[in-house]
């Protein structure tokens, strides 16, 4: 190869390599190849690598979500397992169901939805019979008895938040759930192991519930009679992660936090089972005329409702991150709480909701999300800038003219220069 024709393969190379390289070039990732979806809270907003969820739609500064407690769900309890067997193979599989979700997870997200809630004790699985009062018999836990871990949850729960990381949706983990709770004896001992896994994983894109409605029947540890001790929990967990990670605790549908947990922790969350549009809104209203929250304004979520878009509506309008739960009845099509779960947009409730979730919030495209400062709403991924588009088009330009007046060597010569389509 030439002197010349080597200089033009350069200049080729060098056009086509600037007009694929993206817009913006992504912070430094965690060691977890996570790092795309950072969340941060400025006052009473949401952000996503340092912009305001949502711009200039209703839901700014929201998190608009959908309760997937069942993500990584198993069932240890040999006698109920059965109970959740998939209708085509006829037995239980807790990693197609952890599957299964993540394939939708980019869906969710061209629909707006900009958070999930996953439990590490699950939620209710049970239609007939409803979920008693008291123990549960099922075994769902990511504890074991002494407060550690279990690998093949963590490892479900690691696929769950790194693939929402990559497609621009918040995790907010769960930690305990009534009814399962008691089978941890060393509570203490799993906050903190829970805690140092998630500050070890570094997932930017992670809140933390401590308690699914801590006064629905928990351990004095977990809610020590109106919730009380779980100021201390939420601060065990701040002080623990050394601030990184953002947590709160919720309660039971209709009810407001007291003022103690509400001065702790970083964001309120508020649920909504059995109550309308009108009396969500007069919940919120109340939440944010006490005098912890006047002291402290902060995010309120609304991380657990129903299938009702009044509510949703009435959320959003208070200015409220409002959280869908469909609990469905264990038939592989309705909801997305009774397993096994079907996590498709397949039904007319779930169709409706995640259509009014796009009218107030953008979708993401996935391949947007890949890079911290380029997570752009659908149909904008992909843009270049125009000083990358000159660049690469004066580059071609270049490589063109040498085309056009290409050397040749005569044997024994000097170069000449041949002007082709010349008379």
């Amino acid at each position: 190869m030439s002197p010349t024709q080597t200089a033009l393969t350069g200049l080729l190379l060098a056009a086509c390599m600037t007009s694929l390289k993206p817009a913006a070039q992504p912070a430094t990732a965690a060691p977890s190849g996570t790092g795309h979806t950072v969340v941060a809270i400025e006052g009473t907003h949401f952000l996503i690598n340092g912009a305001l969820t949502s711009p200039g739609k209703p839901a700014e500064g929201l998190l608009i979500n959908t309760r997937m407690a069942q993500a990584i769900f198993d069932d240890e309890n040999a006698a109920t397992r059965d109970e959740w067997n998939y209708p085509d193979t006829h037995r239980w599989d807790p990693q197609r169901n952890t599957n299964e979700l993540v394939a939708m997870l980019p869906t969710y997200a061209q629909h707006g939805i900009r958070m999930i809630t996953v439990g590490l004790q699950g939620g209710c699985p049970s239609t007939d019979p409803p979920c008693p009062g008291g123990d549960h018999p099922w075994i769902v836990s990511a504890f074991n008895a002494d407060g550690s871990l279990k690998s093949a949850w963590m490892n479900r729960l690691n696929q769950v938040i790194t693939a929402a990381d990559q497609n621009g949706i918040v995790v907010m983990v769960q930690f305990f759930y009534h009814g399962q709770n008691q089978r941890v004896l060393d509570q203490t001992a799993a906050v903190d192991n829970i805690t140092d896994w998630l500050v070890k994983g570094r997932f930017p894109n992670v809140l933390v519930e401590t308690a699914n409605e801590c006064d629905a029947g928990f351990s004095d540890y977990l809610d020590g009679g109106n919730c009380a001790n779980e100021v201390s929990v939420i601060k065990q967990v701040q002080d623990r992660s050394g601030g990184t990670l953002k947590v709160s605790v919720s309660w039971k549908g209709g009810e407001q936090p007291s003022d103690e947990v509400i001065q702790q922790e970083d964001l309120v969350l508020l649920h909504g089972n059995g109550i309308n549009g009108t009396q969500l809104q007069a919940l919120i209203t109340s939440t944010k005329n006490s005098a912890a929250y006047r002291a402290h304004p902060k995010p309120i979520v609304v991380n657990e409702d129903s299938t009702s878009t009044d509510n949703m509506n009435a959320s959003v309008a208070a200015g409220v991150s409002w959280g869908y739960l469909d609990t469905g009845t264990n038939n592989y099509r309705d909801g997305f709480q009774r397993p096994p779960v079907n996590w498709a947009i397949n039904t007319d409730a779930k169709k409706t909701f995640f259509d009014n979730a796009l009218r107030f919030a953008p979708g993401v495209s996935p391949a947007s999300s890949t890079s911290p400062s380029n997570l752009a709403p659908t149909g904008e991924a992909g843009k270049l800038p125009a000083s990358t588009l000159l660049i690469a088009g004066s580059l071609l330009l270049i490589a063109g003219l040498l085309l056009l007046i290409a050397p040749r060597r005569r044997r024994g010569g000097a170069p000449r220069i041949v002007w082709r389509n010349r008379e």
